[in-house]
């Protein structure tokens, strides 16, 4: 199993390569000058030529993304153009409110998909079934954006349940903080709850057909 993991682990590593070639070419490939843009429109040709000195664009491409990519892999992300700040200390302010989402939308598509799936499968065929089935279509073929969209419209607008924008850390309160991220976890679930849904509903139907479900059955066990 150990092994089996390494192997994955470095399998991965040629396409990280790539995927990293691909990003720094296409920063380095997009128009527009780095150095232009951090000395202003008012800096002096020397002024620019010795921010590109600083930040090693006067260096060969290779030498480049050799750099680069060195600082990635040491968690050095660079500083940002606009902030002035470490890139990572901004992933690290927003950061908790990434997982705060990421927990919320993951309970409320399991609290969700699994009761439906599973009741899909019990009524098979009957009304409930292809609701929850027309359900899970409309769940992958809408778009996420206009999902939120609608429930804004919806629980925001007109009911005036749940707040429009917003982030309330831990520390404001429980129910504020889950009142702030639920809108935006149910827009994400969506189309989570759609594919969950249905796997559940076709593992509980294969465990219906199970030799062991038959045999209770025929020995009078109740459903």
């Amino acid at each position: 199993m150990i092994r089996l993991i390494f192997k994955r682990l470095l399998a991965t590593v040629p396409v990280l390569l790539v995927v990293a070639l691909v990003i720094f070419a296409v920063l380095r490939l997009t128009p527009g000058d780095p150095a232009v843009l951090v000395a202003g429109d008012s800096a002096s040709t020397e002024q620019i030529e010795e921010i590109r000195r600083n930040m090693g664009l006067d260096q060969p491409i290779h030498m480049q993304f050799t750099q680069w990519l060195g600082r990635m892999v040491r968690g050095d992300f660079g500083t940002s153009l606009i902030s002035g700040r470490p890139v990572s200390e901004l992933i690290a302010d927003r950061m908790g409110a990434t997982l705060s989402l990421t927990l919320m939308t993951l309970i409320y598509t399991l609290i969700v998909s699994l009761p439906l799936g599973v009741l899909s499968a019990w009524y098979r065929g009957k009304t409930l079934d292809r609701f929850v089935m027309a359900g899970s279509v409309v769940g992958f073929s809408v778009p996420v954006f206009i999902v939120a969209y609608l429930m804004i419209l919806l629980f925001s607008l007109e009911l005036r349940w749940l707040p429009v924008q917003g982030y309330r850390p831990l520390s404001a309160g429980l129910w504020e903080h889950v009142r702030h991220l639920l809108l935006p976890a149910m827009a994400l679930g969506t189309v989570y709850i759609a594919l969950i849904t249905r796997i559940v509903r076709t593992s509980v139907i294969d465990t219906l057909n199970e030799d062991y479900i038959r045999t209770a059955r025929a020995k009078g066990v109740s459903e």
